[in-house]
């Protein structure tokens, strides 16, 4: 066999069989378990309520020492001899051999509660029901690739619906008090957008669980954004701009060994230029063999194993740690990219990485594509550097071809795929468990602002209009939309039926033909009709096709939006373009069509935005492959599933390593922070990028208290906005650790607030436990505080998370059956452990505040929070005043403990727009802020 299919066969075989059943192969290694932390563990698991059986059957899935000295186990609960899922556990124990902390997940009394391991489906006929389940089609020419036990695991080839081999293991679940026996099978989606784990029942192949572990949006990020301005009633508070334009031309250097970036820790080239940097940036002691192969650093022979691509080209962008390459045109792992030399820019004998970019020329252009597959390479490798400094190093499990020291698992460089054909408008990770390499793949993004759809007619609204493309169907490089617009009439919607949710349409012959101009949903009322489908931008296009359209405009339903892209693949044979356009927009010309306007139209595309340069991005998708192996393991990546909804994910942490990784000295916390605005064409000071609220220490600007999660209206439930809020008390604290600190530049110096605060956040996810909770990651960081730093900061640390609701009394809530938290049973408290020392949170530079006054939302509307922490002897008075100095609303005496906890709530819905000043008396002072309130 080639290399190319030796090597591709394995990475899909080994994911496949690593992720269904998480350290089913890497269990049979030998672990350095400290003497006794077993015996320790069992014990102090039945003082909690387990019995001898419930762990005397333990697999222990990993086990490493790292950096600091601690040793760290993890364990997987088996009953029957076969695995319960999500019932996990770890042991730690310090440099002496000491237990210092132990933690536990699994079922009580399990042998009693389990249904006995003879199931009625075997697993071809599992397969057959997980593809039911997931809405795929049935396998075709199933055959087993791979027999053993059922309990170890089998694989079957795909079936011809999976781009990978189907791992199927059999194991028990906890559902409603009970485990029950269910076969665990992995599919991962022709069109690589998600790799689930689902599990169906073995008696009756019901549909138990799915797991996503694929880390992704759950929407494309400018749906997030947009979903996120409308929340806040604020979607017309930015407007899209043009990028400016980074310098069109080569910088004029050709210096060997170097590579022209966006370098660290700068974000995008709409923000600095790109400069010249040199290979040996690499940092010697955590890439003492280079970044490039062919650099001369490594050993005779290092790169020359049988089943490595890196050598294949030996002047590319490929080393021990990253392999980054064009992914444009394959959207299936079993034939990789990666295989093809030609698929990573070539910097020649000289190692000169060197290329002009010109962003009117567009992504596909080959000098501007092996820029962006360059700078890819050197931030995916100054990640490994700077994370490997601070704790994500061989032994807990990061990316490398070969590990040095002999710990951990090698043969897992980072594949960093550029410009990937799957998708549009998003970006995602694959983790992977230790030894089985990671997938990145950044996608392109619409340059909104350059797309251009021209209407001619009508001369009141005749002119250039933006659009968005999508992700489906043919370009409109291959196919051009262009021609009449017709207002659809589906016959059964509202708005005269222009929601085009059933066919044939009322107006079929006027369709036909023509383009079809569509509103966004509006068809949930319908009888018998999937809701979620039906309003699902694909279906509606594909009506249209029915009707004979020669292409669909998709206008969004709220007349105040601004543009938004969809995501999603072509599953329902789509062969007509499609763009979307804003409810603004949309409104305009729909009038003019109803008033007897005859409209043509044409649509143009602005040149593609490359993912690969929006640092923060990149940062915050390798940031998934860093949390998911550091809990749990490096051999469970399961333990921060992508899409398990309601619980922190990934998605938190990802979010604070993308600032961290782009924040410069100079910077304050208060200032407004975004994720995302290269790729969402914003302002990098404005944003709003994809995110709700913007990330600051300024609590008038980003809300958020541990009450924002939840299912209520306004409350969020959904995994990447849960991952927000956490993100936003990591990065209050990163800022208290500066100003504590100061600020190192050297991202690799152990001494410095930012470099502090990053070891400290990555040596939390060792300790933490499976599916984390906010309030199970709090204690993680001061654990890791404890044992690392003698608990010198937790007083700081308690202060922090108490300013967000996450303080001593606070209560996580529930968790499902399968030990997975849930947003429901949420309870915020603003104290203090009765251990801490109560502090005042420090500001800029790091002077303690006098006059900590804060007021929120600022705009308000119906309802203003005051909040402060200054002291005061007796109880507060708070007075809301208008500009002549006039009480608006009665004064409210309020409880010191209060004001510096939840704060007072002022009713605010009666008072006139307009500009007013918060006055708070304590009895040290008197303090005033200022606050707008809006309509």
């Amino acid at each position: 066999m080639s290399n190319k299919f030796t090597r591709s066969g394995y990475w899909l075989l080994a994911v496949a069989a690593a992720l269904v059943a998480p350290g089913r192969a890497l269990a049979q290694q030998p672990k350095p378990v400290a003497p006794g932390a077993l015996a320790t563990f069992a014990t102090r698991a039945q003082a909690q309520g387990l019995t001898a059986a419930d762990v005397s059957n333990s697999l222990v899935t990993d086990s490493y020492t790292d950096a600091n000295g601690l040793t760290h186990t993890y364990l997987q609960q088996r009953v029957n001899g076969l695995v319960v899922f999500n019932a996990t556990g770890a042991v730690h124990t310090n440099a002496a051999g000491k237990v210092v902390l132990t933690t536990q997940a699994f079922v009580a009394g399990a042998a009693a509660k389990a249904a006995p391991p003879a199931p009625a489906l075997s697993p071809e006929q599992a397969v057959v029901a997980t593809s039911v389940a997931l809405g795929l089609p049935r396998p075709v020419g199933l055959r087993t690739l791979v027999d053993a036990r059922v309990a170890d695991g089998l694989t079957f080839n795909n079936g011809g619906i999976s781009a990978e081999n189907i791992p199927v293991q059999l194991l028990y679940e906890a559902v409603d008090g009970q485990l029950v026996l269910v076969w665990s099978v992995a599919i991962a989606t022709l069109d690589e957008q998600h790799y689930w784990n689902a599990h169906v029942d073995a008696q009756t192949g019901r549909l138990v669980s799915k797991t996503d572990y694929v880390v992704s949006e759950a929407t494309t990020f400018r749906q997030h954004t947009t979903a996120a301005v409308a929340r806040q009633q604020r979607a017309l508070a930015y407007n899209l701009a043009a990028l400016p334009a980074p310098a069109p031309a080569p910088l004029g250097v050709t210096a060997a060994r170097s590579l022209t970036v966006v370098p660290v820790p700068y974000e995008n080239p709409a923000v600095h230029p790109r400069e010249v940097v040199p290979l040996s940036v690499a940092n010697p002691l955590y890439s003492p063999y280079g970044w490039q192969v062919a650099e001369g650093k490594a050993p005779s022979g290092f790169f020359a194993d049988s089943y490595s691509l890196l050598s294949s080209g030996k002047y590319l962008t490929r080393g021990n740690n990253v392999a980054a390459y064009d992914d444009y045109g394959n959207t299936a792992s079993t034939s990789p990219n990666l295989a093809s030399p030609t698929s990573s820019p070539d910097g020649t004998s000289a190692l000169n990485f060197d290329f002009p970019f010109d962003q009117t020329l567009g992504a596909r252009n080959a000098n501007n594509l092996a820029a962006g597959i360059t700078n890819l390479f050197y931030w995916s490798n100054m990640l490994h550097d700077v994370l490997m400094a601070h704790g994500f190093d061989e032994a807990s499990g990061n990316y490398q071809y070969k590990n040095i020291t002999g710990q951990g698992l090698g043969n897992d460089f980072l594949r960093a795929e550029s410009q990937d054909g799957s998708g549009r408008n998003n970006a995602n990770f694959l983790p992977t468990p230790d030894g089985v390499s990671g997938r990145m793949q950044m996608y392109l993004f619409d340059n909104v602002p350059a797309n251009a759809l021209t209407v001619t007619g009508a001369s009141a609204v005749a002119g250039t209009y933006q659009f968005a493309a999508v992700a489906f169907g043919p370009t409109l490089t291959k196919k051009p939309l262009a021609g009449k617009l017709v207002l659809v009439n589906d016959g059964v919607s509202a708005d005269n039926g222009d929601h085009g949710c059933a066919t044939p349409f009322v107006n079929a012959s006027d369709v036909s033909g023509n383009v079809a101009f569509i509103q966004r949903g509006g068809c949930p009322q319908l009888t018998g009709l999937n809701p979620r489908a039906n309003n699902q931008f694909a279906p509606k296009v594909k009506r249209a096709q029915a009707n004979g359209a020669s292409a669909v405009i998709v206008f969004d339903s709220l007349a105040t939006t601004n543009l938004v892209s969809f995501g999603g693949t072509d599953t329902v044979g789509i062969r007509i373009p499609a763009i979307f356009i804003s409810g603004a927009d949309g409104f305009k010309l729909r009038a003019a069509i109803r008033a007897g306007a005859t409209l043509n139209v044409s649509a143009a595309l602005g040149p593609d935005i490359d993912g690969s340069f929006d640092n923060g991005v990149v940062s915050h998708e390798f940031g998934h492959g860093v949390s998911t192996r550091l809990t749990g393991g490096p051999a469970n990546p399961g333990c921060l599933p992508g899409t398990t909804g309601n619980q922190i994910g990934g998605e938190g942490w990802s979010d604070f390593f993308s600032l961290w990784m782009t924040t410069h000295a100079g910077d304050i916390g208060s200032t407004p922070r975004y994720v995302a605005t290269y790729d969402n064409s914003q302002s990098f000071s404005v944003g709003p990028g994809f995110r709700n609220q913007p990330y600051t220490t300024d609590i008038t600007k980003n809300t958020y208290t541990y009450a924002q999660l939840g299912t209520a209206t306004g409350k969020y439930s959904e995994t990447h906005d849960v991952g927000e809020v956490w993100c936003t008390v990591l990065w209050d604290l990163n800022w208290q650790f500066i100003y504590k600190y100061g600020y190192n530049a050297d991202f690799f110096s152990a001494t410095g607030g930012n470099n502090k605060l990053l070891k400290l956040v990555l040596d939390g996810c060792k300790l933490q436990v499976c599916n984390p909770g906010f309030l199970d990651s709090r204690d993680a960081l001061l654990r890791a505080d404890t044992l690392t730093n003698g608990a010198a900061n937790a007083d700081l640390i308690w202060a922090v998370f108490a300013r967000r609701g996450m303080g001593y009394s606070a209560k996580q809530g529930d968790k499902s059956g399968s030990g997975v938290p849930q947003v429901t049973g949420i309870v915020q408290a603003f104290d203090v452990s009765p251990t801490a020392k109560a502090i005042t949170l420090a500001t800029r530079n790091g002077v303690v505040s006098g006059s900590a006054l804060e007021a929120f939302p600022n705009p308000a509307q119906d309802r203003l929070t005051v909040r402060t922490q200054l002291g005061s002897a007796a109880p507060m008075e708070v007075t809301l005043l208008n500009l002549l100095g006039q009480a608006v609303l009665p004064a409210a005496t309020v409880p010191a403990a209060q004001m510096q906890q939840a704060g007072y709530e002022l009713r605010t819905g009666s008072l006139a727009p307009g500009l007013y000043v918060v006055r708070v008396r304590t009895s040290g002072g008197t303090y005033t802020t200022k606050v707008t309130i809006e309509r």
